[in-house]
């Protein structure tokens, strides 16, 4: 019993750091979904759809995490619960992958990717954006993304032979996104490690119970009684 209590408590301590995971990707998610513009140079970069799928994972994390609580709460009485939360980490893990996965095969193709959009799918209001932001260290204006023609004469771009005076905003774009989206994968990633953690501690803890419920078992053969037994 002793032993059993003593995994609870480490059980509880990484259910309490996955259950956090969950809640920062959800109030993450629904910060920039609230926040979510156009025009806004993050919208470039980081998908309504991919902010919307964090914000879903971190909220069925955070949830799931419930049922580890009630489950590790009692293992004896609630071993099915257990087991459910070991699934439950795996899909969540699977997700977190999946997720963290297409963000980075993201940043493989940043270059062709961002070319794409600019010339086709942007609005001005997003290039313009990009041309005028000086906020970030070592760049300062550009006009267009590598070429003339994807130029929006618009502010400091609106002289002529803006192309000769500014750089293009292709290595701008490119580590702008990178910025965001390294972050984003490396937090998944790390996300998942907790997830491994969370489940060995799971499946240790539902060993113990299996080892606590034979020998309250056989006690009670024995004629000894167990009360309030978790």
């Amino acid at each position: 019993m002793a032993s059993l209590k003593k995994l609870q408590r480490y059980f509880f301590a990484f259910i309490t750091v996955y259950m956090l995971t969950g809640i920062g990707a959800l109030v993450m998610g629904s910060m920039w979904l609230r926040q979510s513009a156009d025009g806004a140079p993050r919208e470039a970069v980081i998908s309504r759809a991919i902010e919307q799928t964090g914000t879903f994972i971190g909220a069925a994390v955070a949830t799931t995490a419930l049922v580890g609580y009630v489950g590790g709460a009692a293992p004896v009485r609630f071993k099915m619960l257990l087991v459910a939360f070991v699934w439950l980490i795996v899909t969540a893990m699977l997700a977190e992958l999946g997720l963290g996965g297409v963000i980075w095969f993201k940043t493989l193709r940043m270059r062709s990717l961002f070319h794409t959009q600019w010339v086709g799918e942007w609005s001005d209001s997003l290039k313009v954006a990009f041309q005028d932001m000086t906020q970030m260290t070592g760049y300062g204006q550009c006009c267009g993304y590598n070429d003339v023609v994807s130029i929006v004469a618009q502010g400091a771009c609106a002289v002529r032979d803006a192309n000769n005076l500014y750089p293009g905003c292709e290595e701008k774009v490119s580590a702008f996104a990178d910025s965001y989206l390294r972050k984003l994968y490396t937090s998944l990633f790390g996300f998942t490690l907790v997830n491994v953690v969370c489940f060995i501690s799971t499946v240790i803890l539902i060993q113990a119970r299996n080892d606590e419920e034979r020998y309250i078992r056989i006690g009670r053969k024995e004629g000894r009684t167990y009360h309030n037994s978790i």
